[in-house]
């Protein structure tokens, strides 16, 4: 738990109401609870994220001890957003680079600056169940399970 800050007691007062908070009692588990729902909510997107080659999903993890998630790359945020995206200087969208075996990944040039566009992507290729915003749709599907998990952990169960 080496670089987590912890406050043992908390103030909060707000629109007259004050209120106490000791979290000396949950010890560790904040740490453990706090893995488990970066992992939880990684794992619950991915069942949402396209899948057409696999990157995406092999690339994206976890840091700081679940307290961040991360899609990386400009490829995530023309998913993640399901719009098509294009060079903002030549209006072109990303060149197809072959892998081998009729797979390939897209590749803009380095250094190019990227705009939105208003067309979707089919972003099913590999996973019928794939979305843009799929970290917003795993919320919606599993925020219940999320807290009841992170709730059993700070009560000291496993």
């Amino acid at each position: 738990m080496g670089d987590m800050i912890h406050f043992p007691k908390i103030s909060i007062e707000k629109s007259g109401i004050r209120a106490e908070i000791d979290l000396r009692k949950y010890g560790r588990n904040i740490a453990k609870a706090q893995w488990f729902l970066g992992e939880t909510v990684f794992a619950s997107s991915r069942a949402y994220m396209p899948m057409r080659t696999g990157g995406l999903a092999q690339r994206s993890h976890t840091e700081a001890k679940g307290q961040r998630i991360v899609f990386p790359g400009p490829a995530a945020r023309m998913l993640y957003m399901g719009k098509k995206m294009v060079d903002s200087k030549t209006g072109r969208g990303p060149r197809k680079i072959p892998t081998g075996s009729n797979e390939y990944v897209l590749r803009f040039h380095r250094g190019a600056k990227l705009k939105v566009t208003n067309e979707d992507l089919d972003l099913t290729h590999g996973n019928p169940e794939a979305r843009p915003r799929w970290f917003e749709y795993a919320k919606t599907q599993h925020l219940k399970e999320w807290v009841q998990g992170v709730k059993r952990i700070l009560l000291g169960g496993k």
